[in-house]
């Protein structure tokens, strides 16, 4: 198996919806308090998967550097 860096298009479409559920969180919020937490809550793990992608293709982008020289 093949290791690759997770893809822009998932990291992109990671953080759409992490900011269209904390758009809808801050919308629900005096509203719904129990959907609003879980609209943040959402938001929080998908900002999590972001970071997450970002810093594999960081590190793969360093590990690609280092093999090359």
């Amino acid at each position: 198996m093949v290791y690759q860096p997770m893809s822009r298009r998932a990291i992109g479409r990671f953080a759409g919806i992490a900011v269209a559920s904390t758009v809808v969180g801050l919308l629900l919020r005096p509203v719904n308090i129990g959907a609003a937490v879980w609209a943040f809550l959402l938001a929080v793990g998908m900002y999590g998967m972001v970071g997450y992608g970002v810093l594999d293709r960081l590190v793969d982008r360093w590990n690609r550097s280092r093999a090359v020289k």
